[in-house]
């Protein structure tokens, strides 16, 4: 072990060598990472317990759960086609011979991967909501508030994984991230549901879109991405749904969430991380983050053990994590950042000739014998499916869109 000092059961007095803020999957995935290099970790994480206040669909895919550690086999659902539903109530199913992505519990996913990371001689401590992050000259000192006692933890590196939202990054000088989308998600009962149903009515989300995922014999979730009046929003797509037959009640509790939409202008500093939601590290098509996390979780991992055996923590040093998750993921996330807002101007009349140009196009088929899916890689995906219907797009007055959001862009930089 790296660790310097002896450990105690509340973890105090100890020189850690990193400490994670967040017990969320990717939190744990990178603990379990650095404990098996040998490293001294401590989790602290304001929830009670792991798996307690998730709101995620958990559709993963299958190289997503690839990265998982060897001997982890959470229950899933496979997934192979989706229904797309134009706002005029037509419905196009895309499928795929094989299996593209699965439907997880995330609950179940976060407590085992925190039990992995313990079996590592990883400690969490839960009810420990972080407060102050102070970065010197020669350790981290993170103080967490406990039942209205406060107490401080050293280490000698520190990384928030700790979601969207935390204000950590903006005190600690690495910016804050200005462009985002209310998620909102419910678990509800539902009728006969064997397939995924998305939603593109500007109606029920304006700027987003919604979904009902059967995760069970009767049980499903149903979400939704706006912008405006989350709440009413969401509540007018459950009555749509119940009208429909699709979901049996629509006395369900909410959970609502804000989604990163841009990375964070920075995600490293002097003996610090930021790696996730909170780096911004989340497709801006869907939504998802799981995969990136992992992805730049295991850049992390890496990065700190070079760090580590340098006895280097310097900015300097740690600028290898932003430069290799950027390398890998910028061009995605801009690509997926401007297909979102494109799309947030399309109105209904748009997205339903989008929906009969896909039908008239052969793109079923097109999606079905295509050899490689990159359900993960929406910017590759994006690139296919334009070549197939590049004859056509013309027509969709794309370009008038295009120009609108550049003038728009103009005017707000005076």
């Amino acid at each position: 072990m790296w660790s310097r000092s002896n450990s105690k059961q509340d973890g105090r007095n100890i020189l850690y060598n990193t400490i994670i803020i967040g017990a969320g999957p990717v939190g744990s995935y990178l603990a379990d990472k650095l404990g098996q290099l040998g490293h001294s970790v401590l989790v602290l994480d304001k929830k009670s317990g792991p798996g307690q206040d998730v709101c995620c669909t958990g559709i993963v895919s299958k190289e997503c759960l690839d990265l998982l550690p060897a001997g982890i086999d959470l229950p899933r659902k496979p997934i192979s086609s989706a229904t797309f539903v134009a706002p005029s109530g037509k419905s196009l199913k895309l499928s795929r011979p094989d299996v593209v992505a699965y439907v997880v519990d995330r609950v179940v996913m976060e407590q085992v991967l925190s039990e992995r990371a313990r079996s590592d001689n990883v400690c969490y401590l839960f009810d420990r909501a972080v407060g102050d992050v102070e970065l010197t000259a020669t350790c981290v000192k993170v103080t967490a508030n406990c039942g209205g006692r406060k107490t401080t933890f050293e280490a000698e590196t520190a990384v928030i994984t700790a979601g969207f939202g935390s204000p950590l990054p903006a005190r600690l000088g690495l910016g804050k991230i200005n462009r985002y989308i209310t998620g909102a998600q419910a678990e509800v009962g539902i009728s006969d549901l064997r397939d995924i149903e998305i939603y593109f009515d500007r109606k029920l989300g304006p700027g987003g879109f919604s979904w009902l995922v059967p995760t069970g014999p009767d049980r499903g979730l149903v979400g939704q991405l706006s912008y405006r009046q989350p709440k009413q929003n969401f509540r007018k797509l459950l009555s749509a749904l119940k009208t429909r037959r699709k979901i049996l009640t629509t006395e369900v509790k909410p959970d609502y969430r804000l989604i990163p939409l841009k990375p964070l202008p920075k995600t490293c500093g002097n003996r610090l991380l930021v790696i996730g939601e909170a780096a911004g590290q989340v497709k801006p098509v869907t939504g998802g983050g799981l995969y990136y996390g992992f992805l730049c979780a295991d850049i992390a991992a890496d990065t700190l053990h070079q760090a580590f055996l340098a006895g280097d923590f310097s900015e300097h040093q740690l600028a290898a994590y932003e430069r290799r998750w950027r390398a890998l993921l910028g061009k995605e996330l801009t690509v997926g950042f401007w297909v979102h807002r494109l799309y947030r101007l399309v109105g209904n009349s748009q997205i339903e000739a989008v929906h009969n140009l896909i039908s008239r196009n052969g793109m079923p088929r097109f999606i079905s014998e295509m050899e490689e899916f990159p359900f993960d890689w929406h910017g590759r995906l994006i690139g296919k499916t334009l070549k197939h219907l590049v004859v056509s797009i013309p027509s969709l007055a794309i370009k008038p869109l295009i120009k609108r959001e550049a003038d728009a862009d103009k005017q707000k930089l005076g």
